[in-house]
């Protein structure tokens, strides 16, 4: 239709292994229109997040036919068949010359001149062969580029498991400002590149000071540590003071120890023998009160630092001078370059202020601290918000969802679901949902597609769908959702439908669901079900749509051949 925003028709795709090929999708038609909320439902292996990766283009299966189109724009690209096999001809040949170079390469050893000459002409065959292919993959590539484009700036997809989706080894701002980045969306730096390449160099100096007024004791000490190594060194007493460098392992644990039992004292004085952790929030910051500690453990648990503590020394005084100063400024060279890197690639304070916007718009709490935690710190929810955020920062118009609340718990689902909402509200963002919870279809979605076994059995409006199923799964879906019911009798046996998705290696002459549907016959063992329009924007694929019009009648029969599967021990 005109209106689509996406349009799926007969798509069929496999995917490549040691067995054979096996065909993941059956001639899947699916369309999604410009604010819509489509919702994706079926078993696991029904094939719903392979179509979402096709569309994006992140599948690693081969399309055999069909088309995906993005508001009338192709999104498939299939080489012709004679680029196709130049291409590989292409790559053929390059192996096979790269292989034949490398162990020709060993008659260099017996015939200099001739061995040369061999491997030249090898690589040089080699690399014609490279380029040719190069020239000939040219429209892979450009269609590369389009895809790239497309993802993030038109569509987006948040991804079942978001810690798999984040990076670990990223804060939350640098992974959320770098999909802006990727696609031009970050506002003018408020920091010039020059001002922050000087801000850069001196952030050494810088560090020292903020160490000294936040760290004092142990900033001081190592200043006090370093200057008296020095002079011991001038003055020529490194050599006799050395030994002594050991008896820090018995002042530092009765330093620990003084400073314990002055702690324990302003603690019985100030908290009145508190001996728990407290923490308050204050103003959004977290407020501990330390525990009273028996003095023993500051003993044996500063033990270790004393021992490093007088190795440390002790070697500072052993060696020589000029080899104590050499090492100093080796490190401090080595050191200098990645702390100026680090500072000079920071976030810019507009950029920062700009994801910490988005992170608001999601409805992320104390968001301003959230962008500075890794996706561990972060809860379920939080990182699902998270994914949220990075998908909706470039505006897209569609948002592809593969079942983003199906690890979360009721009340987050709650808050996910209304953001997805208020995204397709305020914004217009039409999304299609992927999941298996038809509680989350029925509160959310305004039309509904049913997949089963690599196939759309049926597809309409939300109503129609849930209100007026007509393909046997899709009431089987409806009928297998546990309720709560006042009798005992009732909760005995769960509504089921029988058997399991079948394998997608398996063929099938007909319908693909006959071998668990209770209306089975001969025709649907042989002939494939066409899609039938059951009223107006209302598709099932079935040739018993007029025995499938009173769903309780249905849904008996499913019980009734779900008894006999497990009478038969095959359920």
């Amino acid at each position: 239709m005109a209106d689509d925003i996406l349009s799926i028709e007969n798509l069929r795709v496999h995917f490549d292994t040691l067995d054979g090929p096996v065909e993941a999708l059956h001639s899947v038609d699916l369309s999604v229109g410009n604010g819509e909320i489509m919702g994706l439902v079926g078993e696991s292996g029904c094939g719903k997040s392979v179509t979402s990766l096709v569309t994006i283009g992140l599948a690693t299966c081969d399309v055999d036919e069909g088309s995906v189109k993005y508001q009338g724009t192709e999104l498939l690209h299939r080489d012709p068949p004679h680029i196709q096999r130049n291409i590989n001809i292409s790559s053929s040949i390059t192996a096979l010359s790269v292989l034949a170079a490398v162990v020709t390469s060993i008659w260099i050893l017996i015939e200099p001149v001739q061995g040369v000459t061999m491997v030249a002409t090898l690589s040089l065959v080699g690399g014609l062969s490279w380029l040719f292919g190069f020239f000939q993959k040219s429209g892979s590539r450009k269609h590369t580029n389009f895809m790239r484009w497309i993802r993030g700036n038109e569509i987006s997809m948040i991804f079942q498991e978001p810690m798999t989706a984040l990076n670990p080894l990223y804060t939350i701002e640098k992974q959320v400002s770098e999909v802006m980045k990727e696609h031009d969306r970050l506002v003018v730096p408020e920091v010039s590149n020059l001002r922050r390449a000087g801000q850069a160099l001196t952030t050494p100096v810088r560090l020292i000071f903020e160490s000294l007024f936040t760290r004092t004791l142990p900033s001081l000490s190592i200043l006090l540590t370093l200057t008296f190594v020095i002079i011991a060194h001038r003055t020529g007493f490194a050599g006799d003071l050395k030994i002594y460098s050991f008896g820090l392992i018995l002042l530092i644990p009765l330093f620990e120890y003084i400073r314990s039992r002055m702690l324990n004292s302003d603690s019985e004085n100030d908290f009145n023998h508190i001996s728990f952790q407290e923490s308050a929030e204050i103003g959004g910051e977290s407020i501990g009160v330390s525990p009273i500690i028996h003095p023993a453990y500051f003993l044996l648990s500063s033990m270790p630092l004393g021992v490093a503590a007088s190795l440390i020394i002790f070697l500072m005084l052993w060696m020589p001078f000029s080899a104590l100063m050499g090492m100093l400024v080796i490190c401090t060279l080595l050191a200098l370059p990645a702390i100026m890197l680090q500072d000079y690639l920071r976030l810019d304070p507009a950029h920062r202020r700009q994801v910490v916007e988005i992170l608001e718009d999601v409805q992320i709490p104390n968001p301003t601290a959230v962008v500075k935690m890794y996706p561990h710190e972060l809860s379920g929810g939080m990182r699902q918000r998270v994914m949220i955020a990075m998908m909706m920062a470039c505006e897209p118009k569609l948002l592809i969802a593969d079942e983003p609340t199906t690890a979360l718990d009721v009340t987050i689902q709650a808050q996910i679901l209304k953001l997805m909402r208020n995204l397709r509200d305020e914004k217009g963002t039409a999304i299609l949902l992927i999941t298996h919870d038809l509680g989350v279809i029925a509160e959310l979605c305004d039309a509904v597609t049913v997949m089963y076994a690599g196939s759309v059995v049926e597809t309409g409006s939300l109503e129609q769908v849930l209100s007026r199923p007509r393909m046997p799964y899709s009431i089987g879906l409806l009928h297998s959702i546990p309720r709560i019911t006042t009798g005992l009798a009732e909760r005995e046996t769960l509504p089921i439908i029988p058997g399991q998705v079948p394998d997608p290696n398996q063929h099938f002459d007909g319908c693909r669901f006959h071998p668990r549907c209770p209306f089975a016959n001969e025709k649907c063992i042989s002939t494939p079900p066409p899609m039938v329009e059951i009223e107006p924007g209302h598709f099932a694929a079935c040739h018993h749509t007029d025995r499938t019009k009173v769903v309780s009648d249905v849904q008996d029969a499913f019980d009734v051949f779900a008894a006999e599967y497990e009478h038969a021990g095959v359920a």
